[in-house]
């Protein structure tokens, strides 16, 4: 079985052969902008962006 540590070091270095930063600037180019999003996916997002908010905690960033 492979340890979570294993994992995240093999998806580091996929990140590194691909070029991949995680830049902000990076991660918000590849963010999904949700155009295609279904009424219920954007009402999801909403919901947990409240739930967030109402523990007072930051939401991550999403696009509904």
């Amino acid at each position: 079985m492979m340890t979570l540590s294993e994992f995240l070091a093999g998806v580091q270095a996929r990140k590194a052969a691909l070029g991949i930063t995680d830049t902000p600037v990076e991660t918000e180019a590849m963010r999904n902008k949700g155009g295609r999003r279904t009424p219920e996916k954007r009402e999801l997002l909403r919901r947990a962006e409240a739930r967030a908010r109402a523990a007072e905690k930051t939401p991550v960033k999403s696009y509904y």
